[in-house]
């Protein structure tokens, strides 16, 4: 007569034991990035505007998202060299990468803010010659509409709206 468990009742066991801590297992998101959205409705007198601006409370604004006749500027990958000297020169400074785009649909102005969610925001209307036609202060009320809470995903706030004179 045989006494113990044997390799099959050994194997059941553990698998057993492991069932308690399959929720301990860690969650793997599949999502590695998203896009964040604010809308800005113009009212009294949307005409007058040439663009919506918004700036975070680090003064980091947002400019037109680029068309297919804003071509990127070229860069050199060969180090320029000053011939008096010898010695490389400095490579020009370039524009960072908007932090918000934005894009109109009529009296609508859509900002796309990548990952950011700022708690504040400015949003200003501007004339084609650059004048500050309104500017408002917004507290911002971020809710996800997509992802999870262990892993994030995109936010949106409700729709703003900027009377303009």
């Amino acid at each position: 007569m045989k006494t113990g468990w044997g390799i099959l009742g050994t194997l059941a066991m553990a698998f057993a034991g492991l069932l308690p801590l399959t929720g301990c297992m860690t969650y793997a998101c599949t999502a590695i990035g998203w896009t964040n959205s604010l809308t800005v409705t113009v009212e009294g007198n949307p005409d007058a505007v040439s663009e919506v601006r918004l700036c975070d409370e680090k003064d980091r604004c947002s400019r037109p998202a680029p068309t297919p006749a804003d071509p990127l500027p070229l860069r050199s990958v060969v180090p320029t060299f000053d011939p008096t000297t010898g010695t490389p020169e400095p490579a020009p400074e370039s524009e960072p990468y908007p932090l918000f785009t934005v894009t109109r649909e009529g009296d609508t102005w859509n900002f796309m803010m990548g990952m950011n969610a700022p708690p504040r925001a400015t949003i200003s209307a501007l004339a084609a010659d650059g004048t500050v036609l309104a500017e408002q202060k917004f507290d911002l009320a971020w809710k996800r509409v997509g992802g999870s809470e262990q892993c994030g995903g995109p936010m949106s706030t409700p729709p703003l709206e900027l009377r303009v004179p």
